[in-house]
């Protein structure tokens, strides 16, 4: 094999490589979505869970940095202590459990309703309206997370094409 052949070799799996990453891309996007709302069932049943064995209101919101509640449940959650009143900011000592989530900008989750905190009270219900968390990939809606007043999360992905809210 000549030194000519070789780089020719090279430069055809480098133009298919190109040429692939495109469509390998989309699919760690929806792969991405996938794990997140799995993740998101998870760990608002956690939270339940913990709010319940404590017997006090314990509130998920998400959260970027570990300290301040957000607004997209792709870039983390927090689950800490609920005192009643709601700030951005809980204190330190009130932080449970910090997760962080993914750097993937194609990936976004937030609420349909604005509604960016989820609060279980000490019997494990969700107080207030449900919380519905919509995952999108690359601009489409790939699936939700609901949680319904009495605490119960279930999760739905989506078939069509359909444009994220």
């Amino acid at each position: 094999m000549t030194l000519l052949e070789l780089c020719v070799a090279l430069a055809i799996v480098a133009i298919l490589c190109l040429l692939a990453l495109p469509s390998f891309s989309a699919a760690m996007s929806r792969w991405r979505a996938d794990m997140l709302r799995m993740q998101l069932v998870s760990v608002f049943n956690s939270a339940r869970s913990t709010a319940i064995t404590r017997r006090e209101p314990v509130a998920v919101c998400p959260s970027e940095d570990g300290s301040r509640c957000g607004n997209d449940w792709s870039r983390g959650w927090l689950i800490h202590r609920d005192r009643g009143k709601f700030s951005d900011t809980p204190l330190s000592e009130d932080v449970l459990q910090f997760r962080a989530g993914y750097a993937d900008r194609s990936l976004r989750a937030g609420t349909s309703q604005g509604r960016w905190r989820l609060r279980f009270q000490g019997d494990g219900r969700s107080g207030g309206s449900p919380l519905t968390v919509d995952i999108c990939a690359g601009g489409r809606l790939h699936g939700q997370v609901v949680v319904n007043n009495v605490g119960r999360t279930r999760a739905t992905r989506e078939r069509g094409e359909l444009e994220c809210p």
